[in-house]
């Protein structure tokens, strides 16, 4: 077969999951329809409507007493995901009638015994494709790596522990080719679109998960993020977003580019429409003791944040000194400010030593080290093109950009990164000087893209800064939804004078009808293996919003 018939059939597979009475019989195009939810709970019914409107933690409290079912609630969610995938491309794979016989022993089990077999019981999770479970494929994008189903030994630790407190699988989702781009498109499943927001794109690399859970065809799903692949979809669907220190979640056995790069880690982490939902499966995993199958976890166990002070600090990024941020990002960023100073807290402004964009720019060498060879020998594999979004995240042009030539340039990266580290560090420490509370920041908030998404085609626009370094530091970081873009209220700046080409292509690119509707956020940082605090100043911000 050639690759295109290869990517046909996996394709037409997938679509072959949904039951034909869930089949929509045409499916609307982005101007006939451009936010989906209100359309698909049209399309289920109250009990449907209601399960997946429930938090984990409502869901958990229900099934436990019996007013619900695991496989009343499965079904629930496969039907929203069907629905959402067929108007966005979401899901890398779809396999209901798995999902349903797992449900089935859940609920033999509870009749048993009378109760569930953890906090998860009867609880569909939805995973990014690259989490392997067995008998399915993890493609990561790739034409080559269809119909390569892994074995029980490859399955994921992370899955494990998710279905050992019950969870339910019952679909993966798509990912940008080697998931190394921050628009969700493979030349197996097409572009993955953003629900709120049809015309634009979901984000990526964990963007088909971003738009199932946007969609609430999962009421929480994993991602992973190496420059920004959970954060940038969160935040373009309104989600709570981990992207935790490296390893403090357990990535073995999950499918990987550039596996085991030891300079620039990929970390694994929730996405969830509630904070506490997050919270409760980030501590559920560590609770499991990782560190005990996983050697790159350190053995630090969950620390609940109690009496922490009632008085915080927070620092604020408002730019990267490249680009001014569309309207509805900075009156996001302003809305955090204000709700924050509102209930006593102080927020004074973040400068480092080092730029935003010199970490971005390292960022950029790592990624790059071997060239993109890996990518283009896999693709190579199966005789397909590399997508045009993975040429612009290595440069541009028609060609991949060559790599480094000596293995000691890659170690004086590793070099530059921890000095980097060290300089914000102490940087850190020496905000007690600034604030009013005598200690240091407790946490900073910063956007995490210029804008609230983007049209596909035009992902070379837009910078990784404010999400690779963070990376390039391995602080903890959390999305916190603020607000959706309003055509009325987020006007562009008429009056503003670019500093520069690429500011004013950025500026020119803003449209507020475009945008109306799409959701803004922003993401709470904190030092490494911190995510408890990550979550808990979050919960602060969140709560100070209402």
């Amino acid at each position: 077969m050639t690759w295109e018939e290869t990517a046909k059939a996996k394709k037409n597979k997938v679509d072959s999951g949904i039951p034909k009475e869930w089949s929509l019989k045409s499916i609307p195009n982005s101007e006939e329809l451009r936010s989906t939810n209100e359309y698909i709970e049209g399309k289920l019914n109250g009990s449907e409507v209601k399960i997946t409107n429930s938090t984990i933690v409502q869901l958990s409290e229900q099934i436990s007493l019996g007013n619900l079912s695991a496989l009343e609630v499965t079904r629930a969610f496969c039907h929203r995901a069907a629905l959402a995938h067929q108007l966005t491309t979401c899901c890398s794979e779809i396999f209901f009638e798995r999902a349903y016989k797992k449900a089935e022993e859940l609920d033999e089990y509870f009749r048993k015994n009378g109760k569930t077999v953890g906090p998860l019981h009867g609880v569909p999770i939805s995973l990014k494709d690259q989490v392997n479970l067995e008998g399915i494929d993890s493609a990561i994008g790739y034409v080559s790596l269809v119909n390569k189903p892994k074995t029980k030994d490859e399955v994921s630790n992370i899955a494990k522990i998710l279905e050992d407190a019950g969870a339910v699988f019952y679909v993966k989702t798509t990912t940008s080719m080697a998931m190394v781009s921050c628009c969700t498109s493979s030349n197996i499943y097409g572009v993955t679109l953003n629900p709120f927001n049809r015309n634009l794109s979901s984000g990526g690399s964990s963007g088909g998960e971003g738009a199932l859970v946007g969609a609430k065809g999962s009421p929480l799903g994993f991602g992973t993020d190496i420059g920004g692949s959970i954060r940038i979809p969160s935040t373009f669907q309104g989600l709570f977003g981990l992207r935790g220190c490296s390893n403090r979640l357990p990535y073995c056995n999950v499918t990987n580019s550039f596996a085991h790069a030891p300079v620039l880690a990929s970390v694994i982490g929730p996405m969830a429409r509630d904070l506490d939902d997050l919270k409760l499966v980030t501590k559920l995993i560590i609770d499991s003791k990782p560190w005990v199958y996983d050697p790159k976890v350190p053995p630090i166990p969950w620390r609940e944040v109690v009496d922490y002070p009632k008085k915080l600090s927070f620092g604020i990024i408002t730019g990267n000194g490249e680009s001014k941020l569309h309207p509805p990002v900075r009156r996001a960023l302003e809305l955090a400010r204000q709700a924050l100073i509102s209930q006593g807290h102080e927020v004074i402004e973040w400068k480092p030593p080092l730029s935003l964009s010199e970490c971005r720019d390292l960022a950029g060498i790592i990624f790059g080290t071997d060239g993109y060879q890996e990518i283009a020998d896999e693709c190579a594999n199966s005789g397909e093109p590399i997508m045009e979004e993975v040429l612009s995240f290595g440069g541009g042009g028609d060609t991949l950009p060559p790599g480094i030539s000596h293995i000691h340039e890659y170690w004086e990266m590793g070099k530059f990164r921890y000095e980097y580290q060290q300089k914000v560090d102490e940087y850190w420490l020496s905000t007690a000087s600034q604030t009013s509370t005598g200690r240091p920041i407790d946490g900073i908030i910063s956007p995490i893209w210029e804008s609230c998404s983007f049209k596909a085609e035009d992902i070379g626009l837009f910078s990784l800064c404010y999400t690779d370094t963070f990376n390039i530091l391995d602080y903890s970081s959390i999305t916190v939804p603020i607000t959706t873009a309003d055509k009325d209220i987020d006007l562009k700046d008429s009056s503003y004078d670019p500093i520069s080409d690429h500011d004013k292509a950025i500026q020119d690119y803003y449209d507020a009808e475009l945008y109306h509707g799409t959701p803004a956020g922003v993401q709470m940082i904190t030092p490494r293996y911190e995510e408890e605090r990550a979550i808990h100043l979050a919960s602060v911000l969140r709560d100070s919003l209402k």
